[in-house]
């Protein structure tokens, strides 16, 4: 009989975390058993409590302690622990369909596929402008790129989130890169991939991603996602793609024509501070084409918020990679 294991990494999801639960509880899996292991980076909220008490009260689930804190160790530890032929690496701030699984399974025998992950909707917990605003951007093409696992349409892809994978895929390619805080699913993605398998994404069965749902959080998540960046561009460069690292071009050619327009003003020409203003007005002026093609959330605060949203949000994610560079953590 086949088994499934799910495995969680946690670090103060109390928010979110019963609803994750029992999403995973009411998977309808047919004839396959399942089997379930949270691994927790010592969360500082309620999230442990939480999970011990969903665990004294099934026994599919088990929590697990992370005392490393970060996410590749806690995967890690949970597909060591894990005996199932089929492995699903699930996140804690999402809520999937009772056929999540089971779909994503299918779709592996059809296609002749090692991995296989659902279609991602992105979602807001609370109804606020600060929420509406991000889960704009970040399901926006000019806002993460088409190639973003929030974007990413049917079909064989290089990357899955939110996967589930065969077992034989980890024996081969081996667990998750721990010097990779971030982006080590990129990495993973790609040495499967390297060797030989198929990943798949389905739209037949679906998850319902929550992301940060303020926009101080927001460029938080920006600026460290690009700071890893620099970092797998060391580990693993055939990992990351050219769209990784456009907001860092973006960001050392705005500094750039900075410093040469404050040296123009000083020698009394203003055409370097003209070319500056122009290059941050045709990122503005691209950022309002495409907010202007907004269908959720419409109205004209949005509208004319979006172009300086994007701004910042690129900028911080550039910046963030632009640090990673030089950072003694690298």
């Amino acid at each position: 009989m086949n088994l499934v294991s799910i495995v969680c990494t946690t670090y103060n999801e109390e928010k979110l975390i019963a609803k994750t639960l029992d999403s995973f509880l009411s998977q309808q899996l047919d004839n396959m058993q399942l089997e379930i292991f949270v691994v927790d980076g010592r969360s500082e909220d309620k999230t442990r409590e939480i999970i011990k008490s969903y665990e004294t009260q099934n026994s599919r689930i088990k929590l697990i302690d992370n005392p490393e804190r970060k996410n590749p160790f806690g995967r890690n530890i949970g597909i060591q622990e894990s005996n199932g032929n089929y492995i699903a690496i699930l996140g804690a701030h999402t809520i999937y369909k009772n056929d999540y699984i089971k779909t994503c399974i299918a779709e592996m025998e059809r296609t002749g596929s090692a991995g296989v992950s659902g279609k991602v909707v992105t979602s807001i917990e609370k109804d606020s402008n600060g929420g509406e605003l991000c889960e704009l951007i970040l399901t926006s093409k000019f806002g993460v790129s088409g190639e973003s696992f929030r974007t990413v349409k049917e079909g064989y892809t290089s990357m899955v989130n939110f996967p589930v994978f065969k077992r034989e895929v980890f024996e081969e390619v081996g667990l998750y890169d721990t010097e990779l805080h971030r982006n080590q699913d990129n990495d993973l993605n790609n040495r499967i991939m390297n060797a030989g398998y198929k990943l798949y994404n389905t739209w037949k069965t679906e998850c319902y991603y929550y992301p940060e749902d303020t926009l101080k959080g927001l460029y938080k998540y920006s600026y460290r996602n690009g700071f890893w960046n620099a970092k797998s561009l060391l580990e693993n460069p055939e990992s990351m793609k050219l769209h990784h690292y456009i907001p860092f071009a973006f960001v050392v050619t705005i500094i750039i024509m900075t410093v040469f327009a404050i040296l123009g003003l000083l020698i009394n020409s203003g055409l370097q501070l003209v070319l500056l203003a122009g290059a941050i007005g045709v990122h503005l002026f691209a950022g309002l084409l495409f907010s202007v093609t907004i269908k959720k959330y419409k109205s004209l605060k949005n509208i004319l918020s979006l172009p300086f949203l994007f701004f910042a949000f690129h900028f911080s994610y550039g910046w963030g990679t632009l640090r990673g560079l030089f950072s003694k953590t690298i």
